[in-house]
């Protein structure tokens, strides 16, 4: 039984506002800022600062919509997609886009791919596709839709950098394993380890993502079926993690123990995934969505989960009665062409009602999201901009109300505090039952077989075998009682690379794949943000109780999440001194997370790595974060590790 727990004596907010009110930044004479990056909208800013790199005048508009459907003439009357019966597909199903669609406007090219044949399908033809792969030495060999589209369906991303090479991305809810399925996914890199751990190299390894989830590199299509019986088997699935999809479902990394904690969010993650995927087996009624869906449940008040930029946002909340429940947020996002805060529904569901809220906003997106080019602009808030948020809740309400014989009752009492101090998740902390979490850094979120092992052992000598991942790519060990817990922190500082006290940018160090392993990264990202916070926590001491977060990406798509650091780099192209191209950054500053959440904006463009880069961050620590320089040293925490990570 869930109930309403004691929470601190502090001021709360709602976090709701008027419907269709909203704010717009107008960014008035931004001499070489990027338009890709321009914040064209903050949405319910409630108590969040906005960044202090530059004046923003602020204009308070709504979001009535147009009511034209930039798919069709006929508004917002008529789904722009049908369910087509496949007789004899294991699904039996799929969600495809009207022939009337196809014929009145130009799909874009991951349209024409799915309308040509649905992703879900490719489930059928693990074993097939494997087989070929044999055949003609790799998949790299084979055929380019098969590979490197619909293989997204299963998590599955060939990575052309590393030929026949993939990414395997899985679904771990609320980031939640145990140390055997920790195990499991380290036996299955471990073949494709080289043994190097230069971050310049390509080899078999893995990565703790912003969507608190893990990523497996070097994985071939050969040897997928095995791969996928061994995982299956340990419980774990990939499942729709990939393309037009909902994403990892994100959640309180201290859900259960957390002693200010709202809202255990484990059961909720849990049970959205579960009818999401259909228990794994794969759901084709959510599986052709116009673009990716993110999704977060908060449960604490540090709003660990960044609730701002995902599409649907569970905000704790309570009725008249004392009944918890969830307050709803939507349409947040972070992307090449435009980065906006999620924005009030002005709903409230009980806490059981939250997948039926759920699948009547995703349905809806489904049904009249665009596809059309560019595929940048069929995100959901688009499909706001122009259903207006009202028509698109009233089109919420009525499917709610269809799933549950219930009215969509409108936003209530917010639980979640209007100011509130961050919580540090690393080091070792008490949990509300008196055991105690350890977290330590992964630098940059990459992890080696080797060490997944160590953590794994960590797990089970000295806590319950629970391991959690956050969303800044990070793990906590869980369950240790007092007198296991001076060793459990001394053999976690063993492990090579990690750190349970790590300097302070290390630690809040956040990076993409990079062009290590990805084609649109113009950027070593996770070698240059080692390598960076290495300079950094050598040469200063930051104030105390002063948080530098650096984030890096390696292109547009901002997978690193830039916006939102304190500091964000965004890979590019320059040209140096001399006038040779070489690789750059462009400079961002004044994001945030939590209480005091912003969208950073353009500090310095076209910096050459190589020549400008620690210049410009040395003055932008001492100037805006009041670092000191404290000479020469060891910057503790990763320790000479970071030495051997980058070879150039």
């Amino acid at each position: 039984v869930l109930q309403s727990p004691l929470l601190p004596s502090v001021s709360y907010t709602q976090r709701t506002m008027p419907s269709q009110a909203s704010v717009v930044l107008g960014l008035l004479s931004l001499a070489g800022c990027a338009d890709a990056f321009l914040p064209t909208s903050l949405p319910q800013l409630r108590s969040r600062n906005l960044s202090p790199a530059i004046n923003l005048k602020m204009v308070a508009v709504g979001k009535p919509g147009t009511g034209k459907n930039g798919m069709t003439e006929t508004g917002f009357s008529e789904p722009l997609v049908e369910r087509i019966d496949l007789p004899g597909v294991s699904h039996g199903y799929e969600y495809r886009v009207k022939e009337e669609m196809v014929e009145a406007k130009k799909l874009n090219a991951i349209e024409k791919v799915k309308l040509a044949k649905g992703g879900m399908r490719i489930i059928d033809e693990i074993d097939e596709l494997a087989a070929e792969a044999v055949k003609v030495g790799g998949a790299q060999n084979m055929d380019g839709d098969q590979i490197n589209f619909r293989l997204k369906w299963l998590g599955l991303f060939h990575r052309p950098v590393v030929p026949g090479t993939f990414m395997w991305r899985f679904r771990i809810h609320n980031g939640q394993v145990t140390s055997d399925q920790w195990r499991v996914l380290a036996d299955q890199i471990k073949e494709y380890d080289t043994g190097s751990r230069n971050l310049w190299d390509t080899m078999g390894c893995a990565d703790v993502t912003t969507r608190q989830n893990i990523q497996l590199r070097g994985i071939r299509l050969e040897n997928l079926p095995r791969h996928w019986k061994a995982c299956t088997d340990a419980g774990m699935t990939s499942v729709q993690a990939g393309l037009d999809n909902v994403r990892n479902l994100v959640g309180n990394p201290l859900a259960g123990i957390d002693p200010e904690e709202i809202i255990d969010t484990r059961p909720y993650t849990k049970e959205f995934t579960e009818k999401l995927t259909n228990y794994g087996k794969g759901n084709p009624a959510l599986a052709n969505l116009p673009r990716k869906f993110n999704v977060c449940y908060v449960g604490s008040p540090d709003m660990y989960e960044h609730p701002d930029i995902n599409d649907i946002a569970y905000m704790p909340a309570k009725d008249a009665n004392g009944n918890m429940g969830w307050n709803i947020e939507v349409g947040g996002l972070l992307m090449s062409t435009r980065c906006e805060f999620a924005i009030p529904l002005d709903a409230f569901v009980p806490l059981d009602k939250h997948w039926e809220l759920g699948e009547a906003i995703m349905t809806t997106f489904r049904d009249y999201g665009y596809r059309y080019n560019p595929r940048t602009k069929c995100r959901l808030m688009f499909l706001i901009d122009n259903m207006g948020i009202d028509a698109f809740r009233e089109e919420v309400a009525k499917r709610y109300k269809e799933a549950t014989g219930e009215e969509l009752r409108t936003a209530q009492t917010g639980l979640v505090p209007k100011e509130w101090k961050r919580r540090e998740l690393l080091g070792a902390n008490k949990q509300k039952d008196g055991k105690n979490w350890i977290g330590f850094v992964v630098p940059a979120g990459r992890m080696y077989a080797d060490q997944m092992d160590a953590v794994a052992d960590i797990a089970d000598k000295y806590g319950s075998s629970t391991i959690r991942m956050t969303v800044e790519g990070n793990i906590l060990v869980l369950d240790i009682p007092d007198e296991k817990l001076e060793a459990a922190l001394s053999d976690a500082n063993a492990i090579e690379g990690f750190a349970t006290h790590p300097d302070m940018i290390i630690k809040n160090t956040v990076a993409c794949a990079g062009n290590q392993f990805c084609g649109q990264s113009k950027i070593n990202t996770k070698g240059y943000a080692v390598q960076f916070a290495k300079y950094l926590d050598d040469k200063y001491d930051f104030p105390e109780g002063k948080e530098v977060r650096v984030h890096w990406t390696g292109c547009p798509n901002t997978c690193g999440q830039i916006q939102i650091g304190d500091i964000g780099l965004l890979g590019t192209t320059v040209k140096d001194s001399t006038g040779k191209v070489t690789e750059g950054v462009d400079v961002y500053v004044g994001g945030g997370i939590g209480q005091t959440s912003a969208i950073g904006t353009l500090y310095k463009g076209k910096v050459p790595i190589d020549e400008g880069l620690e210049a410009v961050l040395d003055e932008l620590v001492v100037s805006k974060f009041g670092a000191t320089p404290k000479g020469s040293g060891s910057g503790g925490g990763v320790g000479g590790f970071v030495q051997g990570l980058f070879g150039k």
